[in-house]
């Protein structure tokens, strides 16, 4: 059972809630979530058979970053580079062997029955979350913790798409497509993006396009090397594939600082009428056709810094 409540107080560490008309119903807090609410102000309060949610919120400024962080998420690992030269590099192969776990797991089940396959498939992945969420939580608040401690924006790349490149008839194996679909980018993505903002950084969006082929050096086309190694042709620069990546992530979000190239978060790229648009993969994202240069998340530039956010917090 789910009911939210609007009408209700917190005094002297109790959680007033109304059941009916001058009647009420306490419930003790205990300390930890007192001192998330300090400060704070409460919004809603969510109730389920086993937990209680507190929903609150709190007014951000938007900080004026002195640089920024590029974030390079792989089906692995989490590539993160900076614009000071520092490269990061978070492990998330648990979280895949999890997942890979749970898959063996519900392939086993041969029972030809819908609902009660619906109902052990369902509590399956409820235990997958609950032991990936925490390996996600703990690589996002380690990349905006640092970010903030800097005072740097965070970039990422606006990943769209990638499902339907690995549907069934994709010419892909089913271990493969399967491990692609359960990629959790989208999930570390709502993370990163949402704990930045909480803490006042810019988060900017940048395509894919190029960014693992292209070098972060000089900006020419590498080559395939071995090992997941990129070799530049011209500048004779042996890089890692997923840090060259982040690099350029980083170095996408320096057009919209003030030392950027001037005009150029305004300039529109249009190709030809006749031009044919081929999707493709760059290793393993989406390759998308940019059609402006402007800040390609949902918010435009010319918001208000000012930003109302709400969070989540459960006792």
């Amino acid at each position: 059972m789910l009911t939210t409540c609007y009408g209700f107080k917190i005094q002297n560490g109790l959680l007033r809630l109304p059941v009916r008309p001058r009647r009420y119903v306490y419930v003790k807090l205990n300390s930890r979530t007192l001192q998330v609410l300090s400060g704070h102000d409460a919004r809603s309060v969510t109730l389920t058979s086993d937990s209680l949610s507190i929903t609150y919120s709190k007014e951000t400024v938007e900080i004026e970053p002195k640089g920024y962080v590029g974030v390079d998420r792989n089906l692995d690992n989490v590539t993160v580079a900076s614009t000071d030269g520092r490269v990061r590099t978070f492990d998330l192969s648990k979280a895949n062997k999890i997942k890979a776990d749970y898959r063996y797991v519900k392939s086993r089940f041969k029972r030809n029955d819908s609902r009660t396959m619906a109902r052990v498939f369902s509590k399956y992945g409820e235990k997958q979350r609950n032991r990936v969420q925490p390996i996600l939580h703990n690589v996002s608040r380690r990349i905006v913790d640092d970010a903030r401690t800097k005072r740097y924006g965070t970039v990422m790349e606006k990943l769209t798409g990638l499902r339907r490149l690995y549907r069934r008839g994709s010419f892909r194996s089913r271990n493969y497509r399967a491990r692609m679909n359960n990629w959790s980018y989208g999930e570390l993505q709502r993370q990163i993006e949402y704990k930045a903002r909480w803490e006042g950084l810019k988060v900017i969006y940048v395509p894919a396009r190029n960014t693992s082929k292209q070098c972060s050096i000089c900006g020419y086309k590498t080559l395939e090397s071995t090992q997941r190694k990129l070799w530049c042709p011209k500048c004779g620069t042996v890089l890692d594939r997923d840090e060259n990546a982040a690099r350029n992530i980083a170095s996408g979000g320096l057009r919209f600082s003030p030392d950027g190239p001037p005009g150029e978060a305004m300039v529109e790229e249009r190709e030809p009428e006749n031009a044919t648009l081929i999707l493709k993969v760059d290793g393993g994202k989406l390759s998308q056709q940019p059609t402006t240069t402007t800040r390609p998340d949902e918010e435009d530039l010319t918001e208000p810094k000012n930003k109302h956010l709400v969070y989540s917090v459960s006792s």
